[in-house]
């Protein structure tokens, strides 16, 4: 039996998924990649610390996670878990798991696209619908242009001012 005190709490149980016993859970997916590094998780239940293997961790969002436990075969039994944190033993969590740096696509919204020293326009929203992810940026003369989303084409983030420089091929901003 594990006491809580040698618990770090990673992310909270959202709602239940389907009816197959998959629950959304409140994690990053670099979260849940720690999570799956021992294969199991903690959830407090009756005052007990109650261990889950992890038998699927799939992404729905960049903030949110679908996790498949092992022993939660229905939306009733997921649905008991809704509002519970999800622990893992401390001494397994990296001391950095807090720092991680990395951006997704939803925090760039409202970012201003910069390219060679020219303000192309902002992020309004992107386009992942297929392999490769594009920005939809609203230029000041109001057009809409679709910019790749590659991490080739990044130069730097600038998170303090909102802004994105970026490399783009000659030509790729005439596109219509």
């Amino acid at each position: 039996m594990i006491s809580s005190d040698k618990l770090t709490a990673l992310g909270t149980f959202a709602k239940p998924h389907g009816i197959k016993g998959e629950i959304a859970a409140a994690l990053d997916m670099e979260t849940a990649e720690i999570l799956l590094a021992p294969g199991h998780l903690f959830v407090e239940l009756d005052g007990l610390m109650v261990p889950f293997t992890i038998l699927g961790v799939r992404p729905k969002s960049s903030e949110t996670v679908l996790l498949t436990l092992k022993g939660i075969a229905d939306e009733k039994q997921a649905g008991a878990l809704t509002g519970k944190d999800i622990m893992l033993e401390t001494e397994l969590v990296p001391e950095d798991a807090d720092a991680a740096e990395g951006f997704y696509l939803d925090d760039l919204i409202g970012f201003a696209v910069v390219a060679d020293g020219t303000e192309v326009g902002t992020i309004e929203d992107y386009d992942d619908s297929t392999v490769n992810v594009l920005f939809k940026v609203k230029t000041a003369d109001g057009r809409e242009i679709l910019i790749p989303a590659d991490d080739n084409l990044i130069e730097d983030i600038d998170t303090d001012n909102k802004i994105i420089e970026m490399s783009l091929p000659e030509g790729l901003l005439e596109l219509d």
